[in-house]
């Protein structure tokens, strides 16, 4: 699939997935909010990169899981600056704000 996404509600609001594109070498290509991707790349660190994963391993069903995580992290470090930045933590309630702001949430 592939094409804007973004006219696509959410509860009302406009989805953080503005493009999404499979490619012939099966490769999967996601453009998302930069907020977004700092918001689940500041989750993914917390979840999967302390401790071999081991606070979420009774949530998943395979080791090929975390490995896809990893492999998920790896790609938004690649991107992202942030994580690197000296207020990294401001950044991060920054943009869980605006997602909460643009996505809506249940608190």
């Amino acid at each position: 699939m592939s094409g804007p996404l973004s006219s696509m509600p959410v509860h009302g609001r406009h989805e953080p997935l503005s493009e999404a594109l499979a490619t012939p070498g099966g490769e999967v290509v996601l453009t998302l909010n930069h907020s977004v991707a700092l918001v689940v790349f500041d989750l993914l660190a917390r979840m999967v990169d302390h401790q071999d994963a081991e606070g979420v391993r009774e949530l998943l069903d395979h080791p090929g899981e975390v490995a896809a995580l990893w492999s998920l992290m790896a790609a938004f470090e690649q991107v992202l600056n942030e994580p690197l930045e000296a207020d990294y933590r401001q950044l991060i309630m920054s943009a869980r704000d605006d997602v909460v702001a643009r996505l809506g949430a249940g608190a």
